[in-house]
């Protein structure tokens, strides 16, 4: 182990002394690499996103349940309060008056540009609407069992939550991410095979001194190492790029969007520390990527000359 850490340096060395003499297989895979990290960046901007997304339209859905007419009396609507209350995954139960649904009614139809005039005539004794409550849950994936347990409940009208709608865009969601997963493999496995071809390269140019070290009795981990070096440095120089590019890029898009995806239900995630993850994700899987490459590539010809 101490052998190993001594001789870093002239690892090192030799590292960057083959990434200079054959310069032009460098930038070829390290160019291959800027490509798939670029691509990879869009991905994981996307997929973050839409994590964060995905995250707020399940807490923001929440059970409307209407009360049934016959419960009127306040002492029936608080023994019914406490029945919501001892459901499972229940969170909250916010009780709204039919005065109060009638005013969230008047101010959709105004966000909508409908005529509120014609609606004012339901106000007081005439409106029609129904006392509700509205009913938030700890876990969303559990909304629907808790909205048939609220339907069992005597004095309960209707519960609804829009259901379809949501699991729609949400399975929406998954399914670009997961395209986008498959998508980013391939394109990481290409790098791979990009930056193995270089090195292979490399390895045939020092076929010479290598056999040198092997007959000197050196160790193989001392004639992989300048190589595996050499690998993480192609795949940090492929890194730069995307890195650059995540940061101006995103901070352009997040300003000019306002910090929100068209409406305030989908809310961009800020630059840091959002984008210095996306970052780091990136250097390091430059680095693996050179990392694996050139393994593999010295690793097969170590045997083949075995």
């Amino acid at each position: 182990m101490i052998q190993f850490f001594k001789s870093i340096p002239y690892h090192i060395k030799a590292a960057f002394k083959s990434i200079f003499r054959h310069l032009a297989m460098s930038i070829s895979a390290a160019s291959a690499v800027t490509v798939t990290l670029v691509l990879m960046a869009c991905f994981l901007l996307v997929a973050g996103n839409i994590g964060s997304f995905t995250h707020n339209l399940e807490n923001s859905v929440k059970i409307h349940v209407k009360v049934a007419p016959t419960v009127s009396e306040e002492a029936d609507i608080q023994s019914l309060e406490s029945q919501l209350n001892t459901i499972a995954y229940v969170k909250s139960v916010e009780f709204s008056d039919k005065n109060e649904e009638f005013d969230l009614f008047m101010e959709y139809i105004k966000s909508t540009g409908g005529s509120a005039s014609y609606y004012e005539r339901y106000t007081g004794e005439n409106n029609p609407l129904r006392n509700a409550f509205i009913i938030e849950v700890t876990d969303p994936e559990q909304i629907e069992n808790v909205r048939l347990e609220i339907l069992k409940l005597d004095g309960i009208e209707s519960a609804e939550y829009g259901g379809a709608s949501a699991n729609q865009m949400i399975t929406a969601f998954d399914s670009i991410r997961n395209g986008g997963a498959i998508f980013i493999l391939a394109l990481s496995l290409l790098a791979i095979f990009l930056i193995s071809n270089t090195i292979k390269m490399t390895i045939y140019a020092r076929n010479e001194e290598i056999a040198i070290m092997r007959n000197v009795g050196a160790a193989n981990w001392f004639i992989k190492t300048p190589f595996m070096i050499e690998g993480m440095v192609i795949g940090f120089m492929g890194a730069v790029i995307p890195v650059i590019f995540t940061f101006v890029a995103y901070n352009m898009l997040y300003k000019s969007l306002g910090g929100v995806f068209f409406t305030e239900m989908f809310p961009l995630q800020p630059l840091m520390p959002f984008g210095g993850y996306v970052c780091l994700a990136l250097v390091g899987c430059g680095m693996a990527v050179g990392l694996i490459g050139s393994f593999f590539s010295v690793n097969k010809y170590l045997r083949w000359k075995r």
